[in-house]
């Protein structure tokens, strides 16, 4: 495992690399208030399997945390240097919550170097994750709305609220640099991604989405499948908002069976016992 920086646009930006040489390329794009450390319950099982970067989105982690924009355009520009400046080439997009719509920005910049797209509860397709946010923190970020925030709105029935890391996530948000980050991107989160920059998407791409997510609401998954020509939706059943965390195993499994096909090797295995799924242009889907 490899730890790196490089620096893009002027800001040192943070990256995790590891896995197997000469294998498919992900790069891990992480959500808003997140960092690096969001896949690690993802990180070394899809590193057994491929080419994986984790990178640290300036503002957050132990990137640079400048005075700039931090709108989702600022970040897909961001990464378009990034993957330049490590000559990634048919590299395929993780992008959770944020990171989804950072994902889709950096496609519209550099769609001859993607190879595919995986968008995790993807927000920015409507301003409602914006909406909830501010509803439940306001203006006072105490440790008690971010709980009741947690629990109510982000935590699915697979997973538990972990109060350590509830702690350290108040606390590196209360009047640090990457509070900043926050509010900008949470500004920029508020104004929908276009519908023609989604529907421009040609790469390969697959949809996640847990069922009890209460931050981005499943119909924003739907609408993402309907207007993405040939994408994959599939719902993870009792996951919230992160479902990479709250079942891990059922996530890597899906990415695999998407990136194998994506390059023409044919799905690894096919698992939907625990899940519903659509095909891009189709209706809602249906639990089974």
């Amino acid at each position: 495992m490899g730890e790196g920086f490089v620096r893009v646009r002027g800001v040192r930006v943070h990256y995790l690399e590891a896995g197997r040489d000469g294998a498919a390329d992900l790069l891990l794009i992480h959500g808003l208030g997140g960092s690096i450390e969001s896949w690690s319950e993802v990180f070394d099982r899809l590193a057994e399997m491929f080419h994986v970067i984790a990178v640290d989105l300036p503002g957050y982690g132990s990137s640079d945390k400048p005075d700039a924009p931090y709108t989702m355009d600022y970040f897909g520009g961001v990464l378009r240097s990034f993957i330049d400046a490590l000559g990634l080439d048919r590299v395929i997009l993780v992008g959770h919550s944020m990171g989804g719509a950072v994902a889709i920005k950096a496609y519209s910049r550099c769609e001859g170097r993607v190879g595919g797209l995986i968008l995790i509860d993807c927000a920015g397709v409507s301003g409602a994750a914006a909406e909830v946010i501010r509803r439940y923190m306001g203006d006072g970020w105490t440790l008690e709305s971010l709980r009741k925030l947690y629990l109510e709105r982000i935590i699915g029935r697979l997973g538990e609220l972990d109060e350590e890391k509830l702690r350290r996530t108040w606390i590196e948000r209360r009047g640090s640099p990457s509070l900043n980050a926050y509010l900008r991107a949470l500004e920029s989160l508020s104004k929908p991604i276009p519908e023609e920059e989604i529907r421009g998407i040609r790469a390969p791409t697959l949809i996640l989405w847990g069922s009890d997510d209460g931050l981005t609401p499943l119909e924003d998954g739907v609408r993402l499948n309907r207007l993405i020509a040939g994408s994959r939706l599939v719902v993870v059943e009792g996951a919230g908002h992160s479902p990479h965390s709250e079942a891990p195993d059922r996530v890597v499994r899906e990415i695999a069976n998407f990136v194998f096909g994506v390059l023409g090797y044919g799905y690894t295995e096919d698992h939907r016992e625990d899940s519903s799924e659509s095909e891009g242009g189709g209706s809602r889907p249906e639990s089974r």
